[in-house]
């Protein structure tokens, strides 16, 4: 980073941007042909020093490694933070915050029946700012009751808050 600025600003600049894997070579670097590798899925401060040939060899499986990490630590959040929910009332406490006046992230992920019908879902779900996010293509059909119209539903969809 040939950027005039404190070495700082610039860490912090790459960091904001979602950079990987950050490699930095000063004087001393230069000197023993070697990288400092700095990785994004690990504490800002960890930093492995590795020679120039063994981050070309390394470089492909460290982001692999790191891939897999973060798909990982994000299927467990899903699992974690993942309900099914079968009644109105069960939505609706699901979603609403303990504090209205300072609402808080909460909630999570909710697993619901739904038939189709978008105007059903308007009279629940819309107050509390709550919307599909996605339709699981890959579950299996589930025999239930759209929990918003109450008519017959084959499929559960996920109900989130966009925030």
């Amino acid at each position: 980073d040939q950027r005039e600025g404190r070495g700082g600003h610039k860490v912090w600049d790459w960091i904001k941007k979602g950079v990987p894997i950050r490699l930095e070579v000063g004087p001393r670097e230069l000197a023993a042909d070697a990288v400092s590798l700095t990785r994004r899925d690990r504490p800002h401060k960890e930093r492995v020093n590795l020679a120039r040939a063994e981050l070309l060899r390394t470089l492909g499986a460290t982001l692999d490694e790191m891939q897999q990490g973060l798909l990982e630590k994000a299927r467990a959040f899903r699992q974690a933070h993942t309900r099914s929910l079968d009644t109105q009332e069960e939505f609706v406490r699901f979603f609403t915050p303990a504090n209205p006046a300072q609402p808080e992230i909460h909630g999570g992920f909710a697993l619901c029946h739904w038939n189709g019908d978008d105007a059903a879902i308007q009279e629940v779900a819309g107050p509390l700012g709550v919307t599909i996010r996605c339709i699981p293509w890959q579950a299996e059909p589930e025999e239930g009751r759209c929990l918003f119209s109450g008519q017959p539903s084959q499929r559960r969809v996920v109900f989130a808050k966009a925030y």
